[in-house]
């Protein structure tokens, strides 16, 4: 037997085995997550025994599962009581189809673990179904699973009819609704916050980087298609400016690191860009680095924003709400996750030298090689990148720093913050499990991207160091940041450890500072979300003070998601005006439905025979044609 089927097999009977366990939560948790991570482990110690594009794929799935199933008994302690069972059969279900997705090939099976892994994800995301937002998310998580499958299908049975470039669109669109491009990506925003941190976790680590593997494995010639790399380029430009840009005024965390997966998605688009327009012009280094950055950047994503997310369900499980306005000192509750939230956020912004750099940095170098020898266009795709991926990571440390701030830092600003319970040791170790490896990914990547990257491309040895360099001096400039830090806290150790006279801190005046002299998170963003309130439209609701002693005076701002405002609401309510004109018809009365079939036999039996028409009189003119061939 394979690796791959024992790990299939393995994932199947988990599943089956805490679906048969329900009234016994323990049970079910030791099968259905115990039998997921036993699977998990075998699949890394064969990882590479395939495809190693397969492989690339799959790691994040296999790290972040167990990671997942590791914070999952401590997060759904008080909310997934009696359901346990189901919640790892559905778990495990998508562990297999995500698995199984990436070892099929283009087909019917692929079709099948495809739409599996749709379905069973939205029943993790509509797993608390009783709160109204909760539904709704998951309603809208499930059109856009059902768009994409329904697409694939109609790719795979059109086959030859329809033509390439109108297929190759039609399988990047399907494909982009589970990567979340721009435009497609309105179900991130919502399903993230309502789903169970673990799940958000798999589903931005994981399972959006498959739309990316999708298109590479169904529509290969769109990596040397210079159309497809132009319209990359934008699709990506939209999604990492917009995704941090709506991000950043967020103040639920979820949502925020939801944007955050939009605008990593439209670095990673951005840089396939880049690397077709590079071959487009026979540039092998411009192509090799960007490639090589993509992919680097794709598994760094991976592991920080999973880290973030898990980060995030230790929060809600301290405070049992993801406003960050409320927040504030948790750091002094939740320590581990204080510090690892705080490490991810730097490596997540893209802030040197930390593991999120390291892709970008490759794909930096890809923009200035096409600066300094392509012309034209893409010269001016190369000078847009450099631009873009500037703006983009000044705008994610703003967010993040903000992120930090707001939830770790500072006093509590609410009574649910002084309150808030402490971390449980299985929900920190998950997030070590992930945290860890993208801290050594920082030190890793010079060897991982030279020696196991860059051969997806078959570039030759030389070709190969180039990226070495580069990525060797990050990782000496984060080994001497490290000294430099330890040197630090060693000289500040020293210092608290003299005799010193105790006294109050001068602080204008206060000796007790409160969460009320705090910038919210909210407040502490609010001078950049208005410099872009023309695409943001923020809406925001004033309530003054009144009075000689106010006593309460708010201010709430919300920041609806912009494609959705701008496309798919008007979209959806011309849909919903022509259906409240056509429900007219469900009269009631059987002679008008009748009617109405008779209608519809009559005009289909009329596109058959001028269809028929037209076909017939074009094999007359073939065989008037044949006939005359073989008389010459």
């Amino acid at each position: 037997m394979s690796i791959d089927l024992l790990v299939l097999t393995l994932l199947a009977a988990s599943a089956a085995g805490a679906l048969l366990c329900r009234r016994n939560d323990k049970l079910a948790s030791c099968l259905g997550g115990g039998g997921g991570v036993l699977a998990l482990l075998i699949k890394l110690v064969g990882l590479f025994s395939g495809s190693l594009l397969s492989g690339c794929f799959q790691l994040p799935i296999c790290l972040v599962g167990i990671a997942a199933a590791c914070h999952s008994p401590g997060y759904m302690s008080d909310h997934g009581k009696k359901r346990m069972s189901l919640y790892w059969f559905c778990f495990d279900l998508t562990l297999l189809a995500m698995l199984a997705v990436t070892m099929l090939g283009k087909g019917f099976t692929f079709l099948v673990a495809w739409e599996v892994m749709g379905l069973a994800s939205f029943a993790l995301v509509a797993f608390d179904w009783r709160k109204e937002n909760v539904r709704q998310a998951a309603w809208i998580y499930l059109l856009a699973c059902e768009a994409g499958g329904l697409l694939l299908i109609w790719s795979l049975t059109a086959g030859q009819a329809a033509p390439p470039a109108v297929l190759a669109a039609l399988i990047v669109i399907a494909f982009g609704l589970k990567a979340g491009f721009p435009l497609l990506h309105v179900w991130l925003p919502e399903a993230h916050p309502a789903a169970p941190a673990p799940v958000s976790a798999l589903m931005s680590a994981a399972m959006i980087p498959l739309g990316f593997y999708g298109i590479i494995s169904w529509v290969p010639e769109v990596m040397n298609a210079v159309a497809a790399g132009w319209v990359f380029f934008f699709l990506g430009a939209i999604g990492m400016l917009g995704g941090i840009m709506f991000g950043a005024a967020q103040s639920d965390l979820k949502r925020l690191l939801a944007y955050s997966s939009v605008e990593n998605i439209g670095i990673i688009t951005l840089a396939l860009a880049l690397g077709i327009l590079g071959s487009s012009i026979n540039n092998s280094i411009i192509t090799l680095f960007a490639f090589t950055g993509g992919m680097l950047h794709l598994i760094n994503h991976a592991l920080l924003k999973s880290t973030l997310f898990l980060g995030a369900g230790s929060v809600y499980k301290s405070m049992h709400t993801l406003d960050m306005d409320v927040m504030g000192g948790l750091s002094r509750k939740l320590p581990c996750t204080g510090l690892m939230f705080t490490l991810s956020s730097l490596g997540i912004s893209g802030l040197p030298p930390f593991c999120g750099f390291t892709g970008e940095l490759l794909i930096y170098m890809a923009a200035f090689c096409g600066i300094a020898t392509a012309s034209g266009g893409i010269f001016a795709v190369c000078v847009a990148t450099v631009v873009l991926l500037a703006l983009t990571g000044g705008m994610a440390a703003a967010a993040f720093s903000k992120t930090v701030s707001a939830v770790f830092a500072g006093e509590p600003r609410s009574q649910a913050a002084e309150n808030a319970a402490t971390e449980s040791n299985s929900m920190v170790l998950a997030q070590l499990i992930t945290g860890v490896p993208a801290l050594a990914m920082t030190l890793a990547a010079p060897w991982l991207a030279a020696g196991v990257l860059s051969s997806l491309w078959e570039e030759d040895p030389a070709r190969q160091m180039l990226l070495f360099p580069p990525l060797f001096y990050n990782s000496l400039f984060a080994v001497a940041l490290v000294l430099l830090t330890g040197v630090l806290l060693f000289i500040r150790w020293k210092m608290l450890n003299r005799s010193r006279a105790a006294g109050p801190t001068w602080d204008c005046g206060f000796a007790a500072p409160t969460g009320r002299m705090q910038y919210t998170a909210t407040a502490f963003i609010q001078p950049l979300a208005d410099l872009f309130n023309e695409i943001l439209q923020q809406k925001k609701s004033l309530q003054k003070p009144q009075g000689l002693f106010p006593e309460h005076a708010e201010l709430s701002v919300e920041t609806p998601d912009g494609l959705g405002r701008l496309v798919w609401k008007p979209v959806f309510g011309f849909f919903s005006a022509v259906s409240d004109k056509v429900r007219h018809l469900q009269s009631g009365f059987l002679h008008v439905y009748i009617l109405i079939m008779v209608l519809a036999i009559m005009l289909m039996l009329l596109g058959c025979f001028l269809t028929g028409s037209k076909s017939d009189s074009k094999r007359a003119a073939a065989a008037v044609n044949m006939e005359q061939v073989n008389h010459e």
